[in-house]
């Protein structure tokens, strides 16, 4: 296990300035995660800590070890990739066994750990079968089994549930996160999905072209935004003027949809706005509504299903909203 610390990375290529002065400390142990968008440089920074792609500037340390100038398959790094990369031609034991052989540990060594990775998994039992025969998931498992199996100081992961269905990424991206924990292991995890960054991360890095937006853990950088990029990014949100919520001045606002209720269930306290319903949705236990304020300003609300309201699109209503929820960008 190790922390890393990233100083000053740049990389171009051509005229695109894909990671532009990233400096990065991620503790040993933690799940730390690359957020942004597809093309921000996320993928770019994880290659260039897993030595698939140089530096143009800046230096990478696993501790106090600068690992930048090493080659790649002597970093001590186990990667799990977007698609898997799976050698269709070999077993599963096979396939977690591939980098036991390239490091030439005995055959029987290398059995005991292909087992142990494929336990740690929960694919006990599998190493026999061909990847043909595997479920998405099942290959996405053995892709993680071949990067403990040579139990790297580093975890690295770039876009592994990508290509998985919704409940399914669900579900690996729990197992994952359970998994890292238990071992101990320092991990980083590229993703453009905010709530899969969430859900597993210890601290999150959002990026956007090439920068670093905002690092923080989750519930910070939702629910204290320090831009308008970082605000809409990271989930639904009403951008609005201070003025159209009640306050003075032109700032513009982030306030997010659950920061709103209708007056009536409202703490005292809160500001009131008037306003008609211009949407409702209802997506089983929560509703969802656009409502258009007097100045034409809409604001998106999202609550817990209140059935005895009967609430119907044109209505007027009444919401009110958290101040201490309310985020002034500069």
């Amino acid at each position: 296990m190790a922390g890393i610390v990233i100083s000053g990375v740049s990389r171009t290529f051509g005229t695109v300035r894909a990671v532009d002065g990233v400096s990065l400390d991620v503790g040993e142990g933690e799940f730390f995660t690359l957020l942004g968008p597809s093309g921000c440089g996320k993928t770019t920074l994880l290659r260039m800590i897993a030595g698939f792609c140089e530096l143009d500037a800046g230096a990478i340390r696993f501790g106090s070890e600068r690992i930048d100038r090493l080659p790649a398959h002597v970093r001590d790094i186990g990667m799990v990739f977007q698609n898997y990369a799976v050698f269709p031609n070999l077993t599963v034991a096979g396939n977690v066994a591939y980098g036991l052989r390239a490091r030439k540990v005995p055959t029987a060594e290398s059995e005991r750990r292909v087992e142990e990775a494929l336990a740690l998994v929960q694919l006990t039992g599998y190493g026999a079968r061909w990847p043909h025969q595997l479920s998405g998931g099942q290959l996405q498992r053995v892709a993680i089994a071949r990067a403990l199996v040579i139990r790297p100081r580093v975890l690295l992961f770039d876009e592994p549930l990508s290509n998985l269905d919704a409940r399914l990424r669900v579900s690996m991206r729990t197992e994952i996160r359970e998994l890292q924990k238990s071992l101990g292991i320092t991990a980083i995890y590229v993703t453009h999905d905010q709530e899969e960054a969430m859900s597993v991360s210890d601290r999150i890095a959002l990026m956007n072209a090439g920068r670093l937006e905002q690092v923080g853990v989750p519930v910070d950088i939702y629910r204290h935004p320090v831009s308008r990029f970082a605000a809409e990014f990271m989930g639904t949100t009403n951008l609005v003027p201070g003025r159209a919520l009640g306050r003075p001045g032109d700032a513009l606002v982030s306030l997010r949809p659950e920061a709103l209720r209708l007056a009536s269930e409202a703490p005292q306290g809160w500001p009131v706005l008037a306003g008609a319903i211009a949407r409702l949705e209802l997506l089983g236990p929560i509703m969802r509504l656009d409502v258009r304020l007097a100045d034409g300003t809409v604001l998106k609300a999202a609550m817990l299903d209140a059935p005895h309201q009967h609430l119907q699109t044109g209505a007027a209503v009444a919401l009110a909203y958290d101040p201490a929820r309310l985020t002034v960008l500069p």
